[in-house]
């Protein structure tokens, strides 16, 4: 489970489309330039029929500049007193997975970085790496716990519950498409699953006209919207975190 502070600028170009218009022609044109006038004429009137396309807004989130700073010596990573018990990671990687033994596929899994931030802006990535669906107990008298597979990634506090969305120390979106917070959903986005990269940009930055919000990103296209950070987390040092 990487983590990068950028994404690749993206540019929206649109070509608004022009007709030419001709009349009151007092002398014959040649067959070939008449058809020519006339293929014109039909062109601008289907035009002036067509609603006039919206251009394409210009993303919020515009890449900063190099940042000429010395990085943390420390790289990102997840420590174990910063888990769950049933999550399994990688040794000398990001990569994270729960036990799903024993009933375990029942239970939520979750992890919060080593590393915070205070301001700026910064983009949290993950990848979903393989989604696994274990078999239910046929003697199980209890209902399959719906959605079977569950991802919520954001931001939290220092020593916050590591179930993101429970409380109001963590905020998160989630693979349903919501942005959760004291267990408060908001649809703002669309359902992903698995395969995908996702990412949470998150702007503390002041002079940004998107300072203090969250915002989702799926394989580097924009999926929702900034959405406002609340009072509890403003001014804090927030922590990327998963629940899985």
């Amino acid at each position: 489970w990487p983590i990068f502070a950028r994404r690749p600028a993206r540019i929206y170009i649109y070509l608004h489309p022009a007709g030419l218009f001709l009349s009151g022609a007092a002398m014959a044109a040649p067959p070939s330039k008449k058809q020519k006038t006339e293929e014109e004429e039909e062109k601008a009137a289907a035009a002036e029929e067509e609603p006039a396309k919206e251009a394409a807004p210009a993303e919020p989130e515009a890449d900063a500049p190099a940042c000429s700073k010395p990085k943390n010596k420390e790289a990102g990573r997840f420590l174990a007193q910063d888990t769950t018990l049933n999550v399994m990671a990688v040794q000398d990687s990001n990569l994270l997975m729960s036990l799903s033994d024993g009933g375990m596929q029942y239970l939520l899994a979750g992890a919060r970085a080593n590393a915070g931030v205070k301001s700026g802006r910064y983009m949290f990535e993950a990848k979903i790496i393989e989604i696994i669906n274990p078999a239910d107990d046929p003697a199980a008298r209890q209902r399959t716990p719906m959605p079977r597979n569950q991802l919520r990634i954001g931001f939290a506090a220092a020593g916050s519950s590591l179930f993101l969305g429970e409380t109001e120390d963590s905020i998160c979106f989630d693979n349903e498409g919501f942005l959760i917070h004291r267990r408060s959903k908001t649809s703002c986005a669309q359902k992903f699953a698995g395969d995908v990269v996702v990412s949470v940009v998150l702007n503390l930055d002041p002079s940004s006209p998107n300072a203090n919000t969250v915002s989702l990103f799926r394989d580097g296209v924009r999926a929702s919207q900034p959405q406002p950070l609340p009072e509890s987390l403003r001014g804090k040092e927030l922590y990327p975190a998963v629940t899985f």
